[in-house]
């Protein structure tokens, strides 16, 4: 699997939010370069298995959108004529 990766920004909101939410929740104050660990922490630990859960949601839509072709087809079939 490839290895989880945020672009900057999306890290760097990330990280802000971790050490507010620390702040807020848990009287924590975290300094960025913690909160990055932390962030980096948490990705390597739950990031497979965030990962997965995506991959089995679009895979479980896929599976709907094709059960609704397939009824398509099937009614597209015809009776022989009597």
């Amino acid at each position: 699997m490839p290895q989880i990766e945020l672009k900057e920004t999306e890290k760097a909101e990330a990280i802000e939010k971790l050490k507010q939410y620390c702040e807020q929740e848990l009287q924590l104050e975290l300094g960025t370069f913690d909160a990055q660990f932390l962030l980096e922490f948490f990705a390597e630990q739950l990031g497979w298995s965030l990962y997965n859960q995506g991959l089995a949601d679009a895979f479980g839509l896929m599976e709907n959108s094709l059960e609704g072709i397939y009824e398509k087809i099937y009614e597209l079939q015809q009776e022989p004529p009597r």
